[in-house]
């Protein structure tokens, strides 16, 4: 394995910190978007839209027409489902 020199990891943290925030959603802080919500409940995104659909889990907020989840609202919805088993 190469060993790379300051410069070059820094050229290296600079190149792969452009890339890794173009890979970054583009939702407000401390939101998920449908794609992101759904991976964190481990559902597939018609689900979530189902529920979403039913009233059963409501957005915490949009981002013009795309719903937005927060952590804690989509933790609660487990904890609610879990509850009722």
């Amino acid at each position: 394995m190469a060993s790379l020199d300051d410069d070059a990891l820094d050229a290296l943290a600079q190149l792969l910190a452009l890339r890794m925030a173009a890979a970054q959603p583009l939702t407000p802080a401390g939101y998920l978007a449908p794609a992101e919500a759904s991976a964190y409940l481990g559902l597939s995104k018609k689900r979530l839209y189902d529920l979403k659909s039913s009233r059963t889990l409501e957005p915490d907020g949009d981002d013009g027409r795309t719903p937005l989840f927060t952590r804690q609202a989509l933790d609660a919805y487990v904890a609610g489902e879990l509850t009722r088993r």
